[in-house]
């Protein structure tokens, strides 16, 4: 993206947590950031798409953050995913993403409204995403309604928390949260109940996001693998540590989805292809898999 335009992006996000989309004129705009008219119609056709180049960075500088709280973490624990909650429900709130969207909803722009909906089913497909990662196989058939069931009982308690204005945590409500719709789970399972099929969810998510799979697999494979690391190792820390390092600098570089640096990428996996103890397990295999699948071709 053009450094300009993305500054531009930036201070307008500045703008609407101020002022709200509607109350924000492309005068404001041009003002703030300081550029003229002919600049801002070269860079966005309409404010509205000027609100989705801002939602976007926003989405994408959360799912950097919230993909973060996953290196070195095994992805079925359940704590992990409380924490990215967390994470979520605060980053939410500095960004008043409630609140803009509450804004962009009444909107007349018919397009604008349907990015927005749009939105609110990501979050779900996150969540069902995450419940297959945290579940056990038996209960995974029952994951979909209970994420949607997750995010209604979630927004309940957010909308709840700030009327009353208590000093409740965004920790203790994620964990509250999710540690009731494990009891949920396992009610509905025991009872074989359940609204939604996988064939509701393979025609509201025709297509897989590819993204989340390869977060969610790197994730699962590098845990694998740092398992291997610490067994081969157990009796040589020193190579045992610097094996470690170089597997999550490998994995935090893949998750940096703007530019990561292929580079260091093929300096660091070339170390550790050369540990003999290593390359030739399986284990190291299915990483070096994962890791051409997600098209780093200077890996080889």
């Amino acid at each position: 993206m053009n450094k300009r335009k993305k500054q531009v992006i930036e201070k307008t996000h500045e703008l609407f947590i101020e002022k709200g989309y509607h109350s924000t004129s492309i005068q404001d705009i041009l003002n703030h950031c300081g550029i003229s008219k002919g600049s801002f119609y070269n860079y966005f056709p309409s404010k509205a798409d000027l609100f989705k180049s801002v939602f976007k960075l926003m989405l994408d500088e959360l799912k950097e953050e919230r993909d973060k709280l996953m290196i070195g973490k095994d992805i079925s624990d359940v704590n992990v995913f409380i924490e990215q909650v967390s994470l979520m429900i605060r980053e939410n709130r500095k960004n008043k993403l409630q609140q803009l969207l509450d804004d962009v909803i009444v909107s007349s722009d018919q397009d604008l409204i349907k990015f927005i909906k749009n939105f609110k089913f990501m979050f779900l497909q996150w969540v069902h995403g995450r419940f297959l990662n945290i579940l056990p196989n038996d209960k995974q058939p029952y994951s979909f309604d209970c994420a949607v069931i997750f995010i209604g009982i979630l927004q309940s308690f957010l909308q709840t928390t700030k009327v009353l204005h208590e000093s409740i945590t965004d920790q203790q409500i994620a964990k509250y949260c999710t540690d009731r719709i494990i009891n949920i789970i396992e009610d509905v399972s025991k009872e074989g109940v359940r609204i939604f099929t996988s064939e509701h969810v393979n025609k509201l998510f025709p297509q897989p996001n590819n993204d989340d799979f390869f977060d969610n697999e790197l994730s699962f494979t590098t845990l694998t693998l740092r398992r291997e690391i610490e067994n081969v190792f157990d009796h040589d820390v020193h190579r045992r540590d610097i094996y470690i390092k170089l597997l999550y600098f490998i994995q935090q570089e893949l998750l940096n989805k703007e530019e990561p640096r292929a580079f260091l990428i093929e300096s660091a996996f070339s170390t550790l292809n050369n540990c003999t103890e290593l390359n030739s397990s399986s284990h190291f295999k299915n990483y070096y898999t994962l890791l051409t699948k997600m098209d780093y071709k200077t890996i080889e």
